[in-house]
């Protein structure tokens, strides 16, 4: 059974874009490429026939552990954030089964891993995805017992990747509790901290849907609090009220503990020329204001970080992007590099990511480097929590970045 991968267009639609464009145009200086203040992108691709660098175009729940550290902090930064990162399961040979080593170093001992041990299928039930059937990462009582052995907290996620699977659960009043139910129970059962749920694709909700999530929330929330578990949810970026139907303010009265904004994900915005970086510095900067403005408690509020790379035609075609392609098997692709002076040349000062194109394709990956500078981004913008997609053969800061 192959893995099924996150596919994460967020910031997608018409309203975003142009708040967006809005945001970055107050005053902020134009960056190259991937960080450039428009969704535009830039001007021309590279020939297809080079190898070339690619600029881009509630209360009563228990405390969270990992409160961030009050010392080594660079000027002008706070505190190094508290850090979380997810784990989702696999097939044998594929980069994700580095995940348990990853973690194993300890990274985390201190931190938060959230394990994907749940998926909704398409009638709206859930479905546990075992190690039975995805060897790597997959729930069995040993994988969940090695998640809490290098980790302060644990959740479970459970993931809808598409509109008609999270109507289809939120949507029916029966199988909202059974899920309820079900999540509560087993997590309870496996002692992790609380649930994570990952419903996607939300650009594309209904009315309906976004009432019947509000409600799915609500329910849970009351459930895993009367269990002493938490409740986080996974939310898409966004700039101005009304991008949308997922509405920050409303979701957290409903009972969430915390909600994860996935800040990543800007090239599916592209509209012409060379696909955009994963997480251009400026349109980090816009989402983190907006939601620090609706979750005004940074204990509350946690930004998603990438690292993980994508690939796709040049010039860019959003329906063709391979997402979240992990850096292990982005040095297999023609043209990689690791010399320092073409990394350099390939860096995009906008993003921190490394680009480059060949044979008509662009490559895009966040290396050490790049992930220490997002993480500075979103210490100066005042974050105090930090959740990394995703462990599994990506990158991971370097130990100066931490202050360690």
């Amino acid at each position: 059974m192959s893995v099924s991968r996150h596919l994460r267009p967020h910031g997608s639609g018409p309203v975003l874009r142009a708040a967006v464009a809005a945001a970055l145009a107050l005053g902020a200086a134009a960056c190259t490429g991937g960080g450039g203040t428009s969704a535009a992108g830039p001007s021309g691709p590279s020939s297809p026939a080079s190898t070339t660098a690619a600029p881009s175009s509630p209360a009563a729940a228990p405390a969270t552990p990992s409160t961030p550290a009050a010392g080594s902090r660079a000027a002008g930064q706070g505190p190094t954030p508290a850090l979380e990162a997810w784990v989702y399961p696999g097939s044998t040979g594929e980069a994700t089964c580095r995940a348990p080593a990853e973690y194993r170093d300890g990274r985390l001992r201190d931190g938060v891993l959230k394990a994907e041990y749940w998926q909704v299928g398409k009638d709206g039930a859930l479905v546990l995805q075992t190690a039975e059937n995805l060897p790597c990462n997959g729930f069995s009582d040993a994988n969940a017992a090695d998640i809490k052995a290098h980790s302060a907290a644990q959740y479970v996620t459970v993931s809808a990747m598409d509109r008609a699977t999270v109507a289809a659960l939120v949507g029916d009043p029966g199988r909202r509790t059974a899920a309820v139910s079900q999540l509560t129970g087993f997590t309870r059962r496996i002692g992790f901290t609380g649930v994570d749920i990952d419903f996607e694709d939300f650009w594309n909700w209904s009315p309906d849907d976004e009432r019947g999530y509000q409600a799915f929330v609500t329910e849970l929330a009351r459930d895993l609090h009367a269990a002493g578990l938490r409740l986080q949810i996974d939310g898409p970026v966004e700039v101005a009220d009304g991008d949308s139907p997922f509405d920050y303010t409303a979701l957290m009265k409903a009972g969430a503990d915390q909600l994860v904004v996935m800040d990543y994900g800007r090239m599916f915005n592209t509209t012409g020329g060379r696909c955009l970086a994963v997480s251009p510095h400026d349109w980090v900067r816009a989402g983190v204001a907006f939601a620090r403005a609706k979750v005004p408690d940074p204990d509350r509020l946690v930004i998603g970080l990438a690292s993980y790379g994508f690939s796709a035609p040049d010039p860019c075609d959003t329906g063709r992007i391979k997402d979240s392609v992990p850096l292990a098997d982005l040095r297999g692709r023609p043209g990689y590099s690791e010399d320092p002076a073409t990394v350099a040349a390939r860096r995009d000062a906008g993003s921190g990511e490394v680009r480059w194109t060949n044979g008509g394709t662009l490559y895009d990956y966040t290396d050490q480097a790049g992930m220490d500078a997002k993480l500075a981004v979103l210490r100066e913008a005042g974050v105090t929590r930090v959740s990394v997609w995703v462990l599994g053969g990506n990158p991971w800061f370097s130990a100066a970045a931490l202050g360690r």
